[in-house]
């Protein structure tokens, strides 16, 4: 018998994992570029486009959880991921592909596109995130997981930068050369991908085999605003004030990267091209990327909590920098690397903080789960907030409206006093082990 703890990462295979959610990265990436910028053109106020760009979000609150569930539950011979990917990822192509046919002609034809890509979306995203643990076993998943959030942070740059072709060939061509990609992409995952494969399938077969029966998957999870109540009602208010930062920090951040090629194109502020306002967000990507890891070892030697205050030190004088210099493009381009930098430093460790101010081991798939509440509320909120507050004050006070959230979250964060608990070796193992099987 092997010792799967002493299992190596097959990186190739987690990498063509991956494929599935980098189409997710890509078609997110130009979408949250371009169609803000039509919905400009429709509706004028920022708080309108910020609440319909929430849309995706929104949708996806309701439809991922319940397809994850139906994933769980399926037997085919793709698996029990694979052929809800392989329908989401042809029908998001699809509707990806047709959303410009309703730019500068109609608001309702781009409203309905909009709605169909975003259900297409759900159908099949929290299937591609699942099916790596069904593959990697657990002391891997931490490596497995950097390699997935990858993938999709390179899609996004891939779609960033298509925006410049989009000045000389137009936008209609690169929505569909992002709906080619995708399916490209999903072609090579099905060639290299075999779910029927998965460790976890084979044992999930052989169970049912010996039982006779199907197996009901899904581990009951505790209810989310019971799980709220109970953390607002713990003597330390740390958890609670913890959750709070990491809203107002998602607020402004959320506010930024849906708004901001409208603040980039204006012809009072940078005057860029559609294009080349998509594809300065790279700025913001790429140093993030690149700073991930070392954002990890720099909190391990000062501390998560004094990485993220750091983090959003960085950010929150960037955005000012970028406020007073925002009609020199050179500058404005500094600030973005600035942020980028300072934003790795803040959400790769936030969620780290939450797990270790679990009050136990059990409590730690909870604490998960209301982290996530927090920060896809602040991604469906964010854009309408910052977006009125921008309305109210001006197009060239966009950066420091979200700078104001980010300011709130610092403060907040002198306030928690925990998270960076030491434990005895053993205590260490098995909350790293509880994480790991998230």
């Amino acid at each position: 018998m092997t010792d799967d703890s002493k299992e190596k990462l097959d990186v190739k295979l987690t990498f063509y994992i991956g494929l599935a959610f980098f189409t997710t990265g890509i078609a997110w990436g130009l979408y949250d570029t371009q169609v803000n910028q039509q919905l400009e053109i429709y509706l004028g106020f920022l708080a309108f486009v910020g609440f319909w760009m929430a849309l995706d979000n929104i949708i996806g609150v309701i439809i991922q959880p319940i397809m994850g569930s139906v994933s769980d539950n399926t037997r085919s011979r793709f698996g029990r991921r694979t052929p809800y990917i392989i329908i989401g990822v042809i029908l998001s192509a699809i509707f990806f592909a047709i959303i410009p046919t309703g730019f500068g002609t109609s608001f309702g034809t781009l409203l309905v596109w909009m709605f169909l890509f975003g259900i297409s979306m759900g159908f099949y995203r929290s299937q591609a995130v699942a099916l790596m643990p069904d593959f990697v076993r657990p002391h891997n998943r931490s490596k497995a997981n950097a390699i997935i959030n990858l993938m999709g942070g390179v899609g996004a740059v891939i779609a960033f930068t298509l925006g410049l072709v989009g000045d000389s060939i137009g936008f209609q061509a690169v929505f569909i050369i992002v709906s080619v990609i995708m399916v490209v992409a999903l072609l090579i995952f099905l060639w290299k991908v075999k779910e029927v494969e998965a460790y976890s399938y084979k044992l999930l077969h052989e169970v049912e085999a010996k039982e006779g029966k199907k197996m009901k998957q899904g581990i009951e999870k505790p209810k989310l605003i019971e799980s709220i109540k109970d953390i607002a009602k713990e003597d330390d208010k740390a958890t609670l004030i913890m959750l709070l930062a990491i809203f107002f920090w998602f607020v402004g951040y959320q506010g930024i990267q849906s708004l901001f090629t409208i603040y980039a194109t204006d012809p009072n502020i940078l005057n860029q091209s559609s294009g080349f306002a998509s594809f300065m967000l790279n700025f913001v990507a790429i140093p993030f990327i690149l700073f991930a890891i070392p954002a990890g070892i720099i909190a391990t030697k000062m501390g998560r909590r004094k990485t993220i205050k750091i983090g959003l030190i960085l950010m929150i004088s960037a955005l000012i920098f970028g406020a007073l210099v925002q009609k020199n493009l050179i500058a404005t381009i500094l600030a973005l690397v600035l942020a980028g930098i300072g934003w790795a430093m803040v959400n790769v460790n936030s969620i780290t903080v939450v797990w270790e101010l679990a009050p136990s081991i059990e409590k730690i798939g909870t604490y998960t789960g209301v982290y996530y509440f927090f920060s896809v509320l602040a991604a469906i909120l964010g854009p309408s907030i910052v977006g009125a507050l921008t309305d109210l004050t001006g197009r060239a006070f966009l950066l420091i409206n979200a700078a104001i959230f980010l300011i709130i979250a610092l403060v907040l964060m002198f306030f928690v006093k925990r998270g960076e608990v030491e434990l005895s070796e053993e205590e260490k193992l098995r909350r790293q082990k509880a994480i790991q099987e998230l």
